[in-house]
């Protein structure tokens, strides 16, 4: 059995509190060492196409609690630029990269160099079972029984430089994973406790 829902226009305190949770979940673990600042969540948009979700299970039916599990595909046009500070070492990247950039290919550097990088996360593809409990004392859970994740686009500041888009891609990828599978059920249950509660 499936079903289609509205997808509404999300409100600004709504779109500043995912990005308040995000921006702490991106932090709360080790980033790679070439990151040497904060991840801050610079724009947040959800998109105009809803996910599909088809049951799969109800597990529990009542007028304050319900628990189901479901099928869910996304394939929208939710985007998520964040931004950060980088450590570029030109010297560890891909020669044929570094050339270009560099006169007889002689690169010489006595400081660091921090530089400012956007990232921006689109075309996201999912696929994934979810458990998902809403409860009128408890909020909303929600957990993937398995990782979702099929694509996403990265693109940065770097994108010129391939070695460094192989890496952040790989990188980004890698902690998304993590993130649908630890962080996102945090995100939503506090989300749905500020609206409900």
């Amino acid at each position: 059995m499936a079903f289609k829902f509205n997808w509404p226009d999300f409100t600004t305190e709504f779109v500043e509190q995912a990005k308040q949770l995000l921006t702490t979940a991106l932090n709360k673990s080790n980033k790679p060492a070439n990151i040497v600042d904060h991840i801050v969540v610079k724009d947040l948009n959800m998109g105009t196409k809803p996910p599909e979700l088809e049951i799969m299970e109800i597990g529990e039916l009542a007028v304050d609690k319900f628990r189901g599990i479901f099928k869910l595909i996304y394939s929208g046009d939710a985007h998520l630029t964040l931004q950060t500070k980088v450590q570029a070492n030109p010297m560890n990247s891909n020669k044929s990269d570094v050339s270009m950039y560099t006169r007889r290919g002689i690169l010489a550097a006595d400081q660091p160099l921090v530089v400012p990088m956007l990232l921006r996360l689109s075309n996201l593809k999912l696929r994934g079972i979810i458990v998902l409990v809403v409860s009128k004392q408890k909020g909303i859970t929600l957990v993937f029984k398995n990782d979702p994740l099929e694509k996403v686009d990265i693109s940065s500041t770097f994108d010129s430089i391939s070695s460094i888009q192989r890496f952040l891609q790989t990188e980004i990828e890698k902690r998304l994973r993590i993130m649908f599978q630890e962080d996102l059920p945090s995100i939503v249950h506090q989300l749905s406790l500020r609206k409900w509660l």
